[in-house]
C-alpha cells in the first residue's frame, strides 16, 4: 500500500478488507462497542511473533465501500479517492498515528490528506 512507501515502511504490511455499512457497523458493535457505522475501523496484531513476515504484519482495516460512495457524491469527489482516504486512515492508525487529541488529529489529517493526493497524483498518470 502507498502509505506504508510514504511512511518509509515498505516491508510492512497491512490487510484491507472492504464491506458496507451494515457489516461494519456489525463489526463497531462487537469489537469497539459502538453502535453505529463508521468508514473506517484498524484493528492492530497482537498475538506472539514467530516469524520475520508476522513481524512485519502490521494489522487489518476494514471500511465501508457503501459509506465512501456515498462520502464520494456529497462531496462531490471520487470514490476512489474517498475509499483511498480511508486506507490511508487505517493503515496511519496502525502505523501510531492517533486523532483522538485536536493536536493529534491535526496532525494526523494532514499526513492523510498529502498521501491521499500524492496517490491520486500518481493514478492519474
Amino acid at each position: 500500500m502507498g502509505t506504508l512507501a510514504f511512511e518509509k515502511n515498505k516491508n510492512r504490511r497491512v490487510g484491507a478488507y472492504l464491506t458496507d455499512d451494515a457489516k461494519i457497523h456489525q463489526i463497531n458493535k462487537r469489537y469497539l462497542k459502538h453502535d453505529t457505522a463508521t468508514d473506517v475501523i484498524a484493528f492492530w496484531f497482537e498475538g506472539t511473533l514467530l516469524t520475520e513476515k508476522e513481524r512485519n504484519f502490521l494489522g487489518d482495516i476494514v471500511a465501508s465501500v457503501e459509506t465512501a460512495k456515498r462520502v464520494a457524491k456529497e462531496m462531490k469527489i471520487t470514490f476512489k479517492e474517498e475509499l483511498a482516504r480511508y486506507l490511508v486512515h487505517g493503515t496511519l492508525h496502525l502505523l501510531g498515528y492517533d486523532d483522538k487529541k485536536p493536536k493529534n488529529k491535526k496532525v494526523m489529517r494532514c499526513r492523510q490528506e498529502r498521501i491521499v493526493k500524492r496517490l491520486c497524483t500518481a493514478a492519474e498518470r
